[in-house]
């Protein structure tokens, strides 16, 4: 008989169990959505793009330097040279 009471009790807590969790399981909380709009343009360069105006150099082509004091010079592969003065 007392066998009985708790194994009735064991699957009634077992059933409770299951009935919660099933209903905490289903429930959900509301969802807030909220929108929000870009209005920031980017600039976008690709990998490897480098823009040459007439104040830069292109350190690829740079084959020797020489610094002294007085500033930095520059030989580049066709024979020409850039002196920056400090």
């Amino acid at each position: 008989m007392k066998r009985t009471f708790r194994t009735i009790g064991i699957i009634a807590t077992m059933g409770i169990m299951i009935v919660s969790a099933y209903l905490l399981g289903t429930t959900q909380a509301e969802t807030i959505i909220e929108v929000q709009t870009v209005t920031e343009t980017k600039e976008v360069i690709p990998d490897g793009y480098i823009p040459l105006h007439d104040n830069i150099v292109d350190m690829d082509t740079v084959i020797d330097f020489s610094a002294t004091e007085y500033g930095l010079q520059l030989y580049f592969e066709d024979g020409s040279g850039y002196f920056w003065e400090r």
